[in-house]
This record gives C-alpha cells, sequence and structure tokens, in this order.
C-alpha cells in the first residue's frame, strides 16, 4: 500500500449471509476474547494462569428489506421459528485497490437477539438491530482466534 492511500471504508466492506450478499445492512461488528486468570502460590507474584472459556459474539444493524429475507432463510432452516434456526455462517470480506483483500469468517452463528422500531424524526424507522453468538472461533483473515480440541479423548 502506498503511504497516504487509501484505506478500508464502509464501501469497501462487503458482508454474506446465508440468504446471500446483503446490500442492505448498515453495520456490523464482531468480538472474541478468552479469559485468562492468574494462579498465585506463596508470595504476590503470579506462578502460573489459568484458561477461560473461548466467547465470540457481534451483531449487525439490518434494513427492513434485509431483515424479511433474513428471516425467511432463519424460519425455513430450523422447524419454524425465527429463533429455531440453524447455525450459519457470515462473511465479512474487506476489498479495495490500495490494500490487500481481508476476509473474517464468522462460523456457527446463531441469533440471541432481535431490536426494531422507530421514532418521530428517524429516517430509518424500519432498521432492525440483530445480535448473535459464535459457537466456533472467528476465522481472522483465515487465522483461527483459537484451534479447536473439541475432540474426544480416550
Amino acid at each position: 500500500m502506498a503511504i497516504n492511500g487509501r484505506g478500508y471504508d464502509w464501501e469497501d466492506i462487503g458482508v454474506t449471509l446465508p440468504s446471500g450478499e446483503s446490500v442492505g445492512i448498515t453495520e456490523i461488528k464482531y468480538t472474541d476474547g478468552q479469559a485468562k486468570t492468574a494462579h498465585y502460590g506463596r508470595g504476590a507474584i503470579p506462578r502460573a494462569y489459568g484458561r477461560g472459556n473461548y466467547e465470540a459474539s457481534g451483531s449487525m444493524a439490518l434494513d427492513r428489506d434485509e431483515w424479511e429475507r433474513l428471516k425467511k432463510w432463519l424460519v425455513d432452516s430450523g422447524s419454524g421459528g425465527i429463533y429455531d434456526h440453524k447455525p450459519f455462517t457470515i462473511v465479512v470480506n474487506y476489498a479495495n485497490d490500495d490494500m490487500e483483500n481481508i476476509t473474517d469468517t464468522l462460523r456457527s452463528a446463531v441469533i440471541t437477539k432481535f431490536d426494531g422500531g422507530g421514532s418521530q424524526g428517524d429516517d430509518k424507522v424500519s432498521a432492525i438491530t440483530c445480535e448473535f453468538t459464535l459457537l466456533e472461533p472467528i476465522l481472522w483473515n483465515g487465522t483461527p482466534a483459537k484451534k479447536n480440541d473439541n475432540t474426544l479423548r480416550i
């Protein structure tokens, strides 16, 4: 990338949901983490650490028409209710001419909450906010946030 070149902006982000490429998405955020706890023995300095559970989640804001497409897929993929859907993948791609293409993959997403509505003066009263939990580690441009070691050992 050239110095003082163009960085990524909203126009450079593409989001693919199970209902197809999303053009009615106005925001997407995702995060992950794993707690680390210091283990102490004698003295005030930790001797080791323990690991908590890995957790990943996110949210996105959708225009009403995009929400309706996603809602139809959610209902059709499960047993008839919005929250009864199968886990799905969200692909977030960052691409422009000045920078490397980046693809983050949010696997096994399950919807946990929807918010909608509006008020007088809103220019987008039909926007729906969707929160989700990820049941697998995020692939940050192909690199897993956490090695999946959920194999049964006998």
